[in-house]
């Protein structure tokens, strides 16, 4: 999947959501270090916000397909745009302040 609509050097920020069945535990694992690697922020269980160029997007995409290639799950990679960021609005605490773990 290549965007052309997003200029080289011009870095956006994606929400990438997963559900993968708990029965492919390995795949979810190695789908939230490779998250998490490439600098993805925990926000909830299955949910990373990552902020990438457009060749890191290629990238990161190429590397979740084959992550989860043969697996039974899904990834969505959702690309909200600059005013959809500003009217987000966060409700409620958050799982690291009641103490639960960044990423299970």
């Amino acid at each position: 999947m290549q965007l052309q609509a997003i200029p080289g050097g011009v870095r956006v920020r994606i929400v990438v959501v997963y559900d993968i069945p708990v029965e492919h535990e390995d795949y979810r694992r190695r789908l939230r270090e490779y998250l998490k690697n490439f600098g993805g922020k925990f926000l909830q269980l299955s949910v990373y916000e990552v902020e990438v160029s457009r060749r890191e997007l290629d990238e990161l995409i190429r590397g979740v397909e084959a992550i989860v290639r043969g697996c039974e799950g899904k990834v969505k990679v959702l690309f909200p745009c600059r005013s959809c960021y500003e009217k987000i609005r966060q409700v409620g605490v958050r799982l690291r302040e009641l103490g639960a773990e960044e990423s299970p």
